[in-house]
Parts: C-alpha cells; structure tokens; sequence
C-alpha cells in the first residue's frame, strides 16, 4: 500500500497532531518533497519529534525516507516529470532554462534575505584573526570548499581544504585555539565531517558551519552557523539550489574581509597573479 492510500485508510489510527500533518501533506503533495524537516514543522504547526514518529508508524526509517518514497509515488503517479515536478520531459530546453533561472533568483533572495549582518561580521573577524583556516566539506560540499580556499589563499591567508575523510581525522587532531574551521554541508548530518568538528572542538579550535536551516547535528557543534534554505530534493543531490547559496555565502564572507584589508588584499593578489603568470 502506498503513503497516499494508507493517509487515506480510515483504518490508520493518527493522533490529533498526526491528523494536522496528514491534511497538511495532502494540502502541499507537489512541494513538501522539496521542503526540509524544520520548513514542514514551522508551517503545519507541528514538532519535528512528531513528524519524525509519524513516518516511522507509517513503517520509515525517518523522514527522508518517507521523502523518498513519496517522491517516486508522485512521480510515477504524473511519469512526464523529471528532477523536480516542475519540469517535464516533453517541455523545451527555453522552458527548462527559464525555470532554472527563476528558481536561482528565488533562492538567492531567499538567502539575502536571511542573512544575519551580525553573525557575519563575526565570521569575518573570527577568519582574519585565525593563524590557519580549514575549509572542510564532503561531495559537492567539498568543491565548494576547495573553491573558498583558493579565493582566500591567493590574498595570503594560510588556508588548507580538507575534502576526504582520511585527511580531516589527521587534521582534526592537530588543530588548536589558534585556528578556525569553516565546515560545510549542506545536510548537516555527513558523519565524517560531524566527527571531524567533534575532534577539533576538543582542542579549542572555533567552528563556523555552513548547512541548510534544518534543526540539523552538525549546527549545534558550531560557535556560529551560516544558514540558508534549500529547495534540493532528494534526486537533486549536489544540485544547484544547494550550490547557489553556498558559494554566495561563502563569497560574502570572502568579499567582506577584503573590504577589511583592501590594500593588502590588492597587493598579495596582485603577487600572486605574477607568481603564477612568470611560472
């Protein structure tokens, strides 16, 4: 029996909570595959606990595995769409364009929007003051941070980007109070990169985290936390809606420390452009 059909059984048995989440999925089924735990939450007036129990009664694992499976009853249900539900296989390559650039704009007012001018102010503080800068992250997550690392680094930073988990148990372990760690995941829940803040954080090392706004595990390690919404779906992994506000934010970051350093920033630039054009 699929999810739809059993919400629909009059033999489920939910409780008062259960029944306002149910009438609230069936109310948004073309988005809530889009939508983190913590956004369902807000919206429908329930406790993130209650919706983690109910996918489990309905026989889950936990909420992303109810999203998935719902997202291919949906979409085997309507078949034409692909990627999101949104987009369709028979639409052109004009439609398809247009949908995405839409979809960037959204996302990157949604993330201006939210952004915290005090916390990223700290943030910048916290990067010019540290003796070493790690910039950490898995997948997709990792090219971002492999990409921040080589902006702060061509203006004389000492930074390193740590993208597999075999170099971050290294690191992790011989970090200091001296040094800063920018974290990044979109998720918040890639365990390696979880373990790799636990570690640091003994030592004394500060943690800025970069996640998605969810209630997520890597957030509560952090000394201060980057957010923002993501419309990734559980067939985008590594899409550019997960993309999009982390390289903005990570750029942000980047440009409000030149703003600090300007002529200093000019200079080492300028060092290490003819460095690598004498090459």
């Amino acid at each position: 029996m699929g999810i739809l059909e059993q919400l629909e059984n009059p033999k489920f048995k939910a409780t008062k909570s259960e029944k306002t989440l149910i009438e609230y999925i069936k109310s948004d089924l073309d988005n809530i595959i889009y939508k983190s735990i913590s956004i369902i939450a807000k919206e429908s007036g329930v406790g993130e606990a209650t919706i983690t129990r109910f996918t489990k009664k309905l026989g889950f694992n936990g909420f992303q595995d109810f999203k998935v499976t719902l997202a291919k009853e949906i979409s085997n249900k309507k078949n034409t769409s692909i990627i999101n539900l949104h987009v369709h296989r028979d639409e052109s390559v004009t439609e398809t364009a247009n949908k995405m650039l839409k979809s960037s704009i959204n996302i990157l007012e949604q993330t201006v929007k939210h952004i915290d001018l005090d916390l990223m102010s700290k943030c910048k503080n916290l990067i010019m003051n540290a003796k070493r800068v790690y910039f950490i992250g898995i997948g997709y997550s990792g090219i971002a941070a492999t990409d921040i690392n080589y902006k702060f680094m061509r203006i004389g930073f000492t930074t390193v980007p740590v993208t597999d988990s075999h170099t971050m148990v290294i690191m992790s372990s011989i970090t200091n109070d001296d040094d800063v760690i920018v974290a990044i995941s979109n998720s918040g829940t890639t365990k390696e990169v979880i373990k790799t803040v636990k570690q640091a954080k003994e030592n004394g090392t500060k943690i800025i985290t970069l996640t998605e706004e969810s209630d997520n595990p890597l957030r509560k390690l952090s000394d201060y936390e980057l957010t923002y919404t993501s419309a990734e779906t559980i067939f985008e992994t590594g899409s550019i809606s997960s993309k999009i506000p982390q390289i903005f934010l990570l750029d942000l970051l980047y440009t409000e420390v030149i703003k600090e350093m300007f002529s200093e920033a000019v200079e080492k630039k300028i060092k290490t452009t003819s460095a690598i054009l004498n090459d």
